[in-house]
């Protein structure tokens, strides 16, 4: 999002020619610290359409742990630090955990303001399933 385009650390997935793609790396290089070549106009969008996908199932998955361990009497911070340097480590939840007070940075922890909104995860998720159909592919 923006402040990762203020930090310059976002990823950019592009698609087009080679030609068009070396014209507009520069540009991107001061937002972002990973440029990624994905092919063919079109394949930029494929890239990110599937990784918003992982995204999003990895957010309901950690959002689900977290309320059920904490249902069960685990302290949030326990549990996470546990997903956090185990299998279920993921940029959900030891970035942007989406429950509250565990990471002071998330928006879980500042009332869910200035988070990505759950009707842009529908978006995306729709994006998905809508190129799933196409490609013929069950998700």
């Amino acid at each position: 999002g923006t402040g990762g385009a203020a930090a310059g650390t976002l990823t950019f997935m592009v698609g087009g020619s080679d030609a068009d793609f070396e014209r507009v790396k520069p540009v991107l290089a001061g937002m972002g610290k990973n440029i990624v070549h994905c092919g063919a106009t079109g394949m930029g969008q494929v890239a990110k359409v599937c990784n918003n996908l992982v995204l999003g199932i990895s957010m309901a998955a950690v959002s689900e742990a977290m309320s059920l361990g904490v249902a069960l009497g685990i302290d949030p911070k326990v549990l996470a630090g546990i997903v956090n340097t185990s299998t279920g480590r993921c940029w959900s939840s030891d970035t942007y955990n989406p429950y509250p007070g565990v990471i002071a940075t998330a928006p879980s922890s500042r009332g869910y303001s200035g988070g990505f909104g759950t009707d842009l995860m529908l978006k995306d998720l729709g994006l998905a399933n809508d190129a799933a159909k196409q490609a013929r592919q069950p998700v």
